[in-house]
C-alpha cells in the first residue's frame, strides 16, 4: 500500500510523515507534495492507494485534485483535511466518495484511523475487482470458443455465458464488432495492458447503447466485442454504438498512436447466429485490402470496379521505355478502385495476377530468370504474397517498375543506376543510424548483393563509406559551429558518444576534442 500526503505547509506534511505508524498501518512507502502540482508529478510515477490531501491550498485546492486523481487513477481513496468545516467543501468530499474528512489540527491517531479506514475499503474493492476480472477472463474464454466452434451448442454456450453475468439465451440479440489495429505490425503494446485499455474505454463509451461488452482477444492485432443489444430502438442503438466506434478510434490515435478500423453491423444478430457473424466481420477484414481506418459496415454487396486494368496498354508502354508511366498509373487506378470501395481480396488477387505475369514476361525478355531476379533483389515471398494488401502490391510494383526502368540499360549502366539511388539515400538519411538492412531494404536489393554491388561500384565496403561521409560531416561541425561533441555525434547518426569519438580518431588520427582545439576552437 502507497500512501501521498499533500499540504501546501511542508512541516505539516514531514510531522504526518514522521509521526503517524505507517508500519502498524501496513504502508510499504509514504510520499510527500507540497502543491497539486507535485502530487501530479508523483501520481504519473508512482501508483498512490491513498491520497491524504489537504483542501484549502493556492492555486489548485485539494478537491480539485481528487477529482484528476480519480479520474486518471481510479481506485485511488481520499482523505481530507481542512482548516474549516465549510459544508460546500463537505458535500463536494461526498460526491467525490472521500473515505474521511478531517478538521485540521487532526491528532495522528485520527488520521490512523481514517487511513486504516481506507485501507480497509481498497482492499475490499480489489477484492471485487479481482473477482469480476477472473469472471470476465471466464466470460471471454466462453464466448471465444463459441465464436470459433471450438464449444459446439448455442443453448450450452449461453448457459454458461450467463453464470459469467452475460445474460442470454440462444434467441437473444447481440451485437459484435471487429476492431483490428491496422499499424501494429506484430510488435503491439504489453498484451494484457491494451486488452485492459480497451475493455475500459469501449465499457465508458458504449454505456448506455449497450450490456455487458465483452472485448475478446482473436488475434495479436484484432479484438471482437461482442455486446448484448438493448431491445429498444434498433436504428438509434446502432447510430450510438456507431458514434461511441468512432470516439474509440479518435482516441485509439490520439493515447496509443494506433490507426484503429472496426466492422460493425447494422442489425443486431440472434445469439445462435453468432458464429457465422463472425465469418464474416473476418471476412470484411480480409477484404479491406487498401487499410481504411474508422467504423466501416458490412457491404452486403461488393461494388463493381467502374474499370479493368489495361495491361496491354501497359506492357507497350514498358516496351516503350515508360516504365515511371506505368508506375503512375498503376498506382492512380488501385488508389480510385479503393476510393470507389471496389477493391476487396478478389479484386486484389486478380490484379496481382496479372501483374506478375506482365512483370516475369519482361524478365524474361533481359534474360534473366525469376530466381536471378528475387536472390539478389526483391525477396519472393514477399511478390507472391503481395495480393494480401494495398500497401504491399504497391510496394511490389514500384520495386518491379523500377527494376524494368533500369533494365533499359545494361551491364554497367544497371549497376551503376542502382548504385546512385543507394546514394541519394544515404545522403539523405545520414543524421539517422542507418545500415545495409535498411538501406537494402529502401532501394529493393538483398543486403548481401547490395554489399558486393557496393564494393565493386564504390571501391570501398558500404560500411567504410557510411563512416566516411559521417566523419567529414562531422569534421565540418566541429569546424565551423559551436556544437557540442556530443550533438555533433548524434547529427551524423551516432548514438554512442565513445563509438563516434573511436571512429573519428580512427579516420583523422585525432580525437575530436583535439581537432577543434587545433582549429582554434573550443569545446
Amino acid at each position: 500500500m502507497k500512501i501521498l500526503v499533500v499540504d501546501d505547509q511542508p512541516d505539516v506534511v514531514q510531522g504526518i510523515l514522521s509521526g503517524v505508524n505507517w508500519e502498524r498501518l501496513e504502508v510499504e512507502k509514504a510520499l510527500g507534495a507540497s502543491n497539486a502540482a507535485e502530487a501530479r508529478a508523483v501520481l504519473t510515477k508512482e501508483k498512490i492507494d491513498i491520497l491524504l490531501c489537504d483542501i484549502e491550498m493556492p492555486g489548485e485546492n485539494g478537491l480539485a485534485l481528487a477529482a484528476w486523481a480519480l479520474k486518471y487513477h481510479p481506485g485511488i481513496k481520499c482523505v481530507f483535511l481542512t482548516a474549516h468545516a465549510d459544508f460546500s467543501y463537505a458535500r463536494t468530499a461526498l460526491k467525490l466518495e472521500a473515505v474521511d474528512y478531517l478538521l485540521q489540527p487532526a491528532s495522528y491517531q485520527s488520521i490512523e484511523e481514517a487511513i486504516l479506514k481506507a485501507s480497509q475499503r481498497r482492499l475490499e474493492e480489489q477484492t471485487i475487482q479481482a473477482a469480476e476480472q477472473e469472471s470476465l477472463n471466464f466470460r471471454r474464454t466462453i464466448l471465444r470458443d463459441y465464436l470459433q466452434n471450438i464449444q459446439s451448442g448455442a443453448e450450452k454456450a449461453a448457459e454458461k455465458a450467463t453464470a459469467f453475468r452475460f445474460p442470454c439465451t440462444p434467441n437473444s440479440l447481440c451485437r459484435c464488432v471487429w476492431i483490428q489495429i491496422q499499424n501494429g505490425n506484430g510488435v503491439l503494446r504489453e498484451y494484457g495492458l491494451l486488452l485492459y485499455a480497451i475493455q475500459n474505454v469501449l465499457s465508458e463509451l458504449l454505456d448506455p447503447w449497450a450490456r455487458q461488452p465483452t472485448v475478446i482477444s482473436v488475434k495479436e492485432d484484432a479484438y471482437l466485442v461482442l455486446m448484448l443489444s438493448g431491445g429498444d430502438s434498433l436504428s438509434e442503438e446502432y447510430a450510438g454504438i456507431k458514434r461511441a466506434l468512432e470516439e474509440f478510434c479518435r482516441f485509439g490515435t490520439r493515447e496509443f498512436h494506433l490507426n484503429v478500423t472496426c466492422y460493425l453491423d447494422e442489425a443486431p444478430q440472434a445469439f445462435r447466429e453468432l458464429p457465422e457473424e463472425y465469418i464474416r466481420l473476418q471476412e470484411a477484414q480480409r477484404n479491406n485490402v487498401a487499410k481504411k481506418v474508422g467504423v466501416l459496415p458490412l457491404a452486403s454487396v461488393p461494388v463493381l470496379p467502374n474499370s479493368q486494368p489495361e495491361f496491354s496498354k501497359w506492357k507497350s508502354l514498358l516496351d516503350q521505355g515508360c516504365a515511371n508511366v506505368v508506375r503512375e498509373e498503376i498506382h492512380r487506378y488501385l488508389n480510385e478502385l479503393a476510393e470507389q470501395g471496389a477493391l476487396d481480396r478478389n479484386a486484389l488477387s486478380h490484379f496481382h495476377e496479372g501483374f506478375l505475369e506482365l512483370f516475369l514476361t519482361k524478365a524474361r525478355q533481359y534474360q534473366e530468370s525469376p530466381q536471378e531476379i528475387f536472390s539478389d533483389t526483391f525477396d519472393y515471398t514477399a511478390a507472391l504474397e503481395a495480393s494480401t494488401s494495398l500497401p504491399r502490391l504497391l510496394e511490389f510494383v514500384d520495386f518491379a517498375t523500377e527494376y524494368m526502368e533500369e533494365n533499359q540499360g545494361e551491364g554497367q549502366e544497371k549497376g551503376r543506376a542502382q548504385i546512385d539511388r543507394v546514394l541519394q539515400f544515404i545522403q539523405k538519411n545520414l543524421t539517422r543510424n542507418i545500415g545495409r538492412q535498411e538501406i537494402a531494404k529502401a532501394v529493393y536489393l538483398n543486403p548481401e548483393y547490395l554489399s558486393r554491388l557496393f564494393k565493386r561500384e564504390m571501391g570501398i565496403s558500404l560500411s567504410e563509406y557510411l563512416v566516411q561521409e559521417r566523419m567529414k560531416i562531422a569534421k565540418s561541425l566541429l569546424r565551423d559551429t559551436s556544437f557540442s561533441i556530443s550533438i555533433v555525434a548524434s547529427k551524423v547518426g551516432y548514438i554512442n558518444f565513445s563509438h563516434f569519438a573511436k571512429a573519428f580518431k580512427k579516420e583523422f588520427g585525432m580525437s575530436p576534442s583535439e581537432y577543434r582545439k587545433a582549429c582554434g576552437r573550443k569545446d
